[in-house]
């Protein structure tokens, strides 16, 4: 499981034999904060060939939220990082126009940054949050738990390959790509919410992350995942199995959590059976699928 070079690359950084001990933000203690940090860079995370410069910057804010929001706290201030080419400065003014917006309408406060020239666009932001009173790790799992999701996978890649193709239509998976937006499918309560994760690699990175880190064995119940029926649509348009899209779209910014409790407005997806030994299993009426099929992103290759 999750045997990629971006995890090689986390474990030589951190000097740890486990990597997935990690979470979306770091604990800080001493101040009572949640801090977390992204970057995007030209050609790997946004092309301007298929998006407006305005995405980018939003995309950016919309990660780091989501990492925040999917450790129980809500983003409040931020630090932002921009590497400008030449001749890029219009470009600039619009990345940083999209970066404004998203902040505006969150009401999460820039408290600085830096700005540079570089070959390409990068761009890079820094979040913090309150620390909640219970932060959530994905190490909580408990058994017994319900898997819940916060809303459709697969809308971002749909997404994605709509725009690289220039289909008319999609217009929910083309949102979801260019403007995902993590506040909108946040539960009423964290209230008994033991574990969560943000979708930022794919639905099976984010599960296998969760039985990893908190050793436990998941079970997933596939005619429980909703479908969108842009994602169906996608699916038989281009000759993608379902699951393709369902288990490998990146950066669709949705929680993915587990609780005792009965929550609201989320789909829950399967159970936690035990905290023993990590595995995920995907059940389905054909019998077992086999998850180690579904491709994702890596930022690596």
């Amino acid at each position: 499981m999750l045997k990629n070079r971006e995890w090689d690359i986390i474990n030589f950084i951190t000097g740890k034999n486990d990597p997935f001990t990690g979470d979306d933000c770091a604990v800080w203690n001493e101040r009572s904060l949640v801090v977390t940090t992204d970057h995007m860079c030209e050609g790997i995370h946004f092309d301007f060939d298929i998006m407006p410069p305005e995405s980018a910057g939003w995309r950016l804010m919309a990660a780091n939220a989501s990492d925040v929001i999917s450790m129980g706290s809500m983003p409040s201030h931020f630090l932002f990082n921009i590497a400008i080419p030449d001749n890029g400065l219009e470009k600039a003014q619009r990345i940083i126009s999209g970066v404004k917006a998203f902040a505006l309408e969150h009401n999460i406060i820039l408290m600085g940054g830096d700005t540079t020239a570089g070959r390409s666009f990068m761009i890079g932001a820094t979040m913090f949050g309150p620390k909640p009173e219970k932060p959530l790790f994905r190490s909580g799992a408990k058994a017994g738990d319900t898997i819940y999701l916060a809303s459709h996978t697969g809308l971002s890649k749909c997404g994605l390959m709509h725009l690289k193709k220039g289909t008319p239509g999609f217009k929910a998976s083309k949102e979801r790509f260019l403007y995902p937006d993590p506040f909108r499918h946040i539960p009423e309560s964290f209230y008994g919410i033991n574990c969560a994760i943000d979708i930022s690699d794919s639905l099976k990175s984010e599960l296998e992350l969760i039985s990893l880190s908190s050793r436990a064995s998941l079970m997933i119940d596939l005619s429980s995942i909703p479908v969108h029926e842009e994602v169906l649509e996608t699916s038989k348009m281009l000759n993608i199995p379902l699951e393709e899209l369902l288990f490998g779209s990146g950066e669709e910014f949705i929680l993915l959590f587990t609780s005792g409790e009965t929550v609201k407005d989320a789909y829950p997806i399967g159970k936690v059976l035990n905290i023993k030994e990590p595995s995920v299993e995907i059940v389905s009426k054909n019998g077992r699928f086999d998850l180690s099929a579904v491709r994702t992103f890596s930022h690596f290759g």
